[in-house]
């Protein structure tokens, strides 16, 4: 099926549960900050790739929101001192991910996906080509559209940082179809119900799932500078069987100026 018309069947669908849902969460967070429940932001997959504005539940206060501090300029992934500035109830939205509900409106649009990498904040993607500039330039590679679920949302390692999140995210670019995003789909709803969702602000704990299978693949980054290459080798595991195909060569894959990933391994594995 056509990843568009599948979008939207989808959002038709779930248009009657989630807005009075999203109504509801609206009338909860104003009464409990007495702010705009609802906000909007600029996002992309790269600075000059998917860049729109995105749709969410605001769940940071609003007057402690344009406070930086030291700890926001240093990392996308990490950004516990908001943790102060957010409501009970507003870190239940966030934990389960049901915050991100508004963003059907993107999907039904066309910005976004039901599946698909993470956007991020135009800060965030500024700090990821400052820091990261290899990964970064793999990113834009990618033709995906932005994602309100993907593999790198449910399965994140926020502690590996931009290895992590390209890792994850290379897996969706080569293998994309419509059966790997309703498996991806089916996956996130134990994410949203045991409250797991992976989160900048309230780190969360490894897939929620007891699954007696795991998927090892291993990568191997190649980084060329000017006067030397570097291999830079990466293991990720996820829960469960069929998260890369074997029967993907390592010849067909694309390569990224400056970045070039020579090897991926596929082993899948009881966990002991």
């Amino acid at each position: 099926m056509n990843k568009r018309i599948f979008d939207i069947l989808l959002t038709l669908i779930l248009l009657p549960l989630i807005l009075p849902l999203t109504l509801l969460f609206a009338i909860i967070l104003f009464s409990i900050d007495w702010q705009n429940p609802f906000f909007s932001q600029e996002r992309g997959i790269t600075l000059s790739k998917y860049r729109f504005r995105i749709i969410k539940l605001r769940t940071i206060r609003e007057k402690d929101k344009g406070c930086k501090t030291e700890n926001s300029q240093k990392s996308i992934f990490f950004k516990s001192h908001h943790k102060k500035n957010i409501s009970n109830f507003g870190s239940w939205l966030r934990r389960t991910g049901l915050d991100e509900l508004p963003q059907i409106f993107n999907v039904l649009k066309g910005n976004m996906s039901f599946v698909g990498p993470r956007p991020f904040m135009i800060s965030d993607l500024k700090l990821l080509k400052k820091n990261n500039w290899e990964y970064y330039k793999l990113r834009d590679s990618f033709n995906s559209k932005p994602g309100i679920t993907g593999l790198w949302q449910i399965f994140c390692n926020r502690d590996e940082g931009a290895k992590n999140l390209l890792a994850l995210e290379k897996i969706y670019e080569d293998l994309k179809s419509f059966k790997y995003d309703m498996k991806i789909l089916v996956y996130t709803v134990p994410v949203v119900l045991a409250a797991n969702n992976a989160d900048a602000v309230f780190f969360t704990n490894p897939f929620p799932i007891d699954n007696s299978y795991e998927t090892e693949i291993n990568f191997v980054f190649e980084k060329s500078t000017s006067r030397k290459r570097i291999e830079d080798e990466y293991s990720l595991r996820i829960n469960g069987e069929g998260w890369y195909d074997t029967n993907v060569s390592n010849n067909d894959l694309p390569k990224s100026p400056g970045l070039k990933l020579i090897k991926i391994n596929r082993n899948v594995k009881r966990v002991v």
